[in-house]
This record gives structure tokens, sequence and C-alpha cells, in this order.
């Protein structure tokens, strides 16, 4: 369940692991996982109350993403750590910049915003070769069958509102 707590609300709970109790007890006294205290604890202790807000989404560059992902990897800070130094949210997201980078490169961690285009626009291939005379008139011909075929329904559809009108 993703439910989200004040800041007043964080505040006092770290506050009462500070003053002595187990995040065990806590968490459990509060209904919280021990890993989102964790959290809400390192936060506190690094950037103070401040530390506890809401934060709003970031975009992060590439350049930034890939620092953090260096930086797990060679093995100087966990994903805990981390989320910490960098003041990114959550593990996870630290977690999917390391897997788009080992599958992707650094053009993973660039971020695609906005819908993908779905067909690029290439005027060069639109141009087609003059039809022939021949070729011309069985488009026309073609034209006019449909257009005859449309006039047909749409007298069709008249005729059966005039029967419609007549039985009433």
């Amino acid at each position: 369940m993703n439910k989200k707590y004040d800041s007043i609300f964080k505040d006092k709970v770290v506050k009462e692991h500070l003053s002595g109790c187990s995040l065990t007890a806590v968490a459990l006294r509060w209904g919280l996982s021990r890993s989102l205290l964790t959290r809400w604890v390192d936060r506190y202790q690094i950037y103070g109350e401040e530390g506890l807000l809401p934060k709003a989404r970031l975009y992060q560059p590439a350049e930034f993403k890939l620092k953090v992902v260096e930086s797990y990897q060679s093995g100087g800070l966990s994903l805990r750590d981390c989320c910490s130094v960098y003041g990114i949210a959550t593990e996870s997201i630290v977690l999917s910049w390391v897997k788009k980078y080992e599958l992707l490169g650094v053009h993973g961690l660039r971020e695609q915003r906005g819908r993908p285009k779905l067909m690029k626009k290439d005027n060069l291939s639109k141009k087609t070769p003059p039809l022939t005379r021949l070729e011309e008139l069985e488009k026309e011909n073609l034209y006019l069958k449909a257009e005859n075929e449309l006039l047909k329904k749409l007298e069709a559809l008249a005729q059966a509102k005039e029967t419609q009108k007549k039985k009433r």
C-alpha cells in the first residue's frame, strides 16, 4: 500500500527513534516498514528536518545519473548510501538507473520525455512518379464507382426514412 505521510508525522516518528526506542519497536508501533523508517532517519541525520519534507519529482540529467551509478558500481556506496548522499527518494530509482546503464550504456540514462513519434516524416519517399494516362483514367474510374455506390446508399436511406414516416 503506497501511503503518503506528512512531514510532521515523519518528524515525530524519527525523533521517537532517536530518543532511544529501537527501530523495530517504533516501526511496529506506527505500522511502518523498517526500511521506510530507516530511510527517514537517514534523511533526517543528513539534511535535518528539511529531509523529511516532500520532494517534487525532478528531472535528473544523464551526467548526474552516471555519477550515481559509477559510485554504486565502484563499491564505494551501497544503494541506500547513494540515496542518502545524492538525495534520491528510493533505492529502486538507483537500481533502475544501474540496469539501464548495464543494458544500454550512457544512452540508457538519457531520459526520453513525452510520447515517441510514431512515424518519421520523410518527404523524399513520398514523391511518386507521374501517372500515365491509363493509370489516371483507372484512378478516376475507381473514384466514380465509389461515389456512385455512396449515392445509391444515400438514396436507399432516404427511401427507408420516407417509408418509416408513411407507416406512422
